[in-house]
């Protein structure tokens, strides 16, 4: 039995919603299915207030870490209050937006690509990590939305790759450090695939030094706290993930890995 365009209406409030506003059940009861549709148009919409970038508050954790004088009661108090500033933010924009399908499925992917700030150090910028690398993607392909995300600082330092270095690298060799497999195994086993997605170990160590070099600009760098590739992290030589053959080719054999 069908339903009726008022209970098509609740249904769609909810179930692509955040329940609906006052007055907006008679909108959506025009064309309740019209209503949600027309929504995955369009990427989410920014978070209002004047957030910092990733970057900045990437860059002044690091500014932290290296100044050991500094008042860590302090730099925690900042990462704390941005913290907030941004879920408040988050919170109002699900109560006030008029595309909460769109706002809802920003959550969605936002979860699905997890930077979680139970890691104290990420808290300063797991929430503009949703805000640069997810909600523009929001309704557009999954591909880019999956490089903006693997490539963000946020995903790069929650996930240890900042901190992977190719064994047979120049970095590697030097300093005799090795393969941080966190993310390569992420991107795998949740972010892509799944856990039954007839990936291997080797698959996985494979993806690991394919993404070597993947870090974060430091503090003597241009654009500090920023996505940078360190070429003399990267292991060298051919890798195959998955069947697949990837010749050398520094920071593009991620992106064409990712893409694949």
């Amino acid at each position: 039995m069908a339903l009726s365009n008022a209970a098509a209406a609740v249904v769609a409030s909810t179930r692509f919603g955040f329940a609906a506003k006052p007055g907006e059940l008679d909108l959506i009861a025009h064309d309740p299915r019209g209503w949600a549709l027309a929504q995955l148009r369009g990427a989410a919409a920014p978070l209002p207030g004047n957030l910092p970038p990733a970057s900045r508050m990437v860059a002044l954790m690091l500014e932290a870490r290296r100044d050991k004088s500094a008042d860590k009661k302090e730099f925690n108090t900042q990462m704390r209050d941005v913290y907030l500033a941004e879920i408040e933010a988050r919170i109002r924009q699900a109560a006030q937006t008029d595309a909460p399908f769109t706002e809802r499925l920003a959550h969605f992917w936002s979860n699905h690509f997890t930077v979680s700030a139970f890691r104290p150090f990420v808290r300063g910028f797991a929430v503009a990590f949703e805000r640069e690398a997810i909600r523009p993607h929001v309704g557009a392909r999954f591909a880019d939305m999956l490089l903006a995300a693997e490539s963000h600082p946020a995903m790069l330092l929650y996930l240890d790759n900042a901190l992977s270095i190719g064994p047979d690298s120049m970095a590697g060799v030097r300093q005799g450090k090795g393969l941080n497999e966190n993310l390569g195994r992420e991107i795998l086993e949740l972010h892509t695939l799944g856990v039954d997605g007839g990936y291997t170990q080797a698959d996985v160590e494979a993806l690991a030094r394919i993404l070597t070099g993947w870090s974060v600009a430091r503090l003597r760098d241009d654009a500090p706290g920023s996505f940078k590739f360190y070429e003399r992290a990267h292991e060298p030589g051919a890798k195959t993930l998955l069947g697949r053959r990837y010749a050398e080719n520094g920071q593009g054999e991620g992106v064409e890995a990712l893409r694949d």
